[in-house]
Order: C-alpha cells, then structure tokens, then sequence
C-alpha cells in the first residue's frame, strides 16, 4: 500500500489520462462533500476542536472519499469522462 501525501499538488499534476483524471475530480468532490457535511454535525464529546482532531477527521473524510470513489458506485467519474469527450468533440 502506497501512503500519499494529500498536499502533494506535484503528484496531481502528472495524471496523465482521463479515467485517473476524472477519478481524482470525483474523489476530491467526495471529499469536500463529506467535509461539509461533517460541519454540520454536532462535535462528539470525545473530539476537542485541536488541530490534532481536526486533522484526524480530514484524513478520515479523505479515506472515506477514496474508498467511495474506488466502489464505482456515484457515476460521477463516468460524467466527467462524458462531458470531456462531448468538449473535445465540440471544440474541434
């Protein structure tokens, strides 16, 4: 299992092709999702605001974006992946 750094905006830059391109539009849509949506729960009594905390459940959402993302299950990749060809159709 390869561990990414989720700051690494070099490794995002070399996606070379559309289905890994649009998986990492999907993934990162999940995961701003799942972060938003975690705002608007109320805080466990367990968990402080700390940075510590924080940052624990950001990793969480990002892993949990992945796993949703790897399932196939939400179709967006498949939308992008259509909406990118229809573009390069018609832009030419």
């Amino acid at each position: 299992m390869q561990i990414q750094s989720y700051w690494d905006l070099a490794q995002l830059s070399q996606i070379k092709t559309l289905n890994r391109a649009s998986e990492a539009v999907e993934e990162e849509f999940v995961h701003l999702f799942l972060k938003e949506v975690r705002k608007s729960l109320p805080t466990a009594p367990l968990m402080s605001n700390s940075f510590a905390s924080r940052l624990y459940l950001d990793l969480v959402d990002m892993q949990l974006a992945k796993t949703i993302t790897q399932s196939d299950q939400l179709g967006l990749k498949e939308y992008i992946q259509k909406a990118v060809k229809e573009y390069e159709k018609q832009s030419r």
